[in-house]
């Protein structure tokens, strides 16, 4: 079997995606503790990323 750059590429952003798959949470209070451990996941992958100042556009709020 030949696999392409592309395809080796693909595979591996895909299976790490797929190993993450969350389990279906059974009733509302479920659905919200899962909803707030990903939004702390993605808040402690966030902060590790350092964003320049130069990065970040500049706003003038005028009331």
């Amino acid at each position: 079997m030949k696999v392409t750059r592309r395809q080796l590429t693909a595979s591996l952003i895909v299976a790490p995606v797929l190993a993450q798959a969350p389990a279906v949470p059974a009733g509302p209070e479920a659905d919200l503790e899962a909803a707030r451990k990903e939004v702390q996941a993605i808040t402690m992958a966030l902060s590790r990323i350092e964003v320049p100042v130069t990065t970040e556009p500049a706003f003038a709020f005028k009331a």
